[in-house]
């Protein structure tokens, strides 16, 4: 055989293998290094697994069953368990029983090994992280429930500082949100325990937004009016109740899902939702701490998903499976059309350079990464995701 075409053969061995093996463990005289760029938590059939590779926009397919994922199921008492954690500077947190809060980062070598850890003392699991409040050393988030003050008739609802290094509380500042100023009553005549859910907070130059609805013992809105609570910021006093009935209660979560909002002018939406699953966006303008009466845009024609919305910046927000143009009252794209008919199925997607990265569920029952171009208005496909996939709760970046 000719010298020379066996170093071409030569090389084209080992680039097929540097391709073929890419999102493999690297071997490095003896230590494994797993590729972990990006992280995809997902639940499957047999459990709860963190995929990662250096590219998600690859042709290739990730599974647990063929050992490509961190297996995290021993963390977690239940997969629900996701909406409960957060991806913040590289490292998960998670409220895995509900009192201890902790620290995890994925090694090189593929473990989920547990870094830090605290105690609050009370029942915890996180529920927003303002990204925009915090630092590198620094993480800013609320808890989803708080302590109720019956004499005061408030609920305290708790904003931590964190400093990521030590897993300790720096500072901590405290809204006092009003309950309803009327009692709820049981069928029998006792009072109803009505619970607040404080299920959005924004924070805007001196003020803080707390968006909220009220719900009965049987888990059902008690108001067909969206409440807001304004108050000063880092201060917490001069609170005031905003309540508007146009579009229905607030349309949120207490878990880690963003479900507010700015557009590019630092206006503030919120979703609301009527009974009958209509929505709505109302906004409050830059500068202001009222709600503005001459915005309401209608969305009951459209069907809007639980995930986490996202601001894409040129006027563009990302509220699954569309994007909007929430200032000038316009749907922008669906991305279900793009997609070719599959269906957005995350709880946190995320967005880099000016692009957002979502996973979607085809009608074959298939799991793709797509990316979002917001500047062409168009969608690639990149890697599947198999291997009994139920749902994906976070597609993110660790470094």
């Amino acid at each position: 055989m000719n010298k020379t075409f066996i170093a071409i053969l030569g090389c084209l061995t080992i680039g097929f293998s540097f391709f073929a093996c890419s999102d493999s463990p690297e071997n490095n005289g003896g230590e494994i290094k797993i590729p972990n760029e990006y992280a995809l938590w997902i639940t499957a059939t047999d459990g709860s697994y963190i995929l990662t590779t250096n590219d998600l926009m690859k042709d290739t397919v990730l599974s647990p069953a063929n050992n490509q994922g961190v297996d995290i199921t021993g963390y977690l008492p239940a997969a629900f368990y996701g909406v409960y954690a957060y991806s913040y500077g590289g490292k998960y947190y998670l409220s895995n029983d509900g009192t201890r809060f902790s620290q995890f980062e994925i090694t090189d070598n593929g473990q989920f090994k547990e870094k830090n850890n605290m105690a609050f003392g009370h029942s915890f699991y996180i529920g927003k992280v303002l990204e925009y409040l915090s630092t590198d050393n620094e993480m800013v988030f609320t808890h989803t429930s708080g302590k109720e003050d019956r004499t005061k008739n408030v609920l305290k609802k708790p904003i931590y500082f964190m400093d990521t290094n030590s897993m300790t509380i720096t500072k901590e500042l405290t809204a006092e949100i009003p309950f309803l100023d009327y009692p709820v009553y049981l069928e029998n005549g006792d009072i109803d325990p009505t619970t607040m859910n404080v299920s959005s907070m924004e924070v805007r130059g001196d003020k803080a937004f707390f968006g909220y609805y009220f719900y009965n013992s049987k888990w059902k809105a008690l108001s067909d009016s969206m409440y807001i609570y304004v108050c000063d910021y880092p201060g917490m006093g001069n609170g005031k109740v905003l309540k508007d009935s146009r579009g229905g209660s607030i349309d949120a979560h207490w878990s880690i899902e963003r479900r507010s909002f700015f557009d590019d002018n630092k206006n503030l939406y919120y979703i609301t939702a009527k009974p009958n699953g209509g929505k709505s966006l109302i906004r409050i303008k830059n500068n202001e701490t009222e709600i503005d009466q001459q915005y309401l845009f209608d969305l009951s024609d459209y069907n809007f998903g639980d995930g986490n919305i996202v601001e894409l910046g040129n006027g563009k927000t990302y509220i699954a499976p569309y994007v909007i143009d929430a200032a000038n009252k316009k749907i922008v794209a669906d991305l279900r059309i793009l997609a070719g008919g599959a269906e957005p199925k995350t709880t946190m997607n995320f967005v880099e350079n000016g692009k957002l990265y979502d996973v979607f569920k085809t009608d074959e029952s298939r799991w793709f990464v797509y990316e979002y171009d917001p500047t062409t208005n168009t969608m690639k496909r990149g890697l599947e995701i198999d291997g009994g996939v139920s749902w994906v709760y976070h597609v993110n970046k660790l470094k």
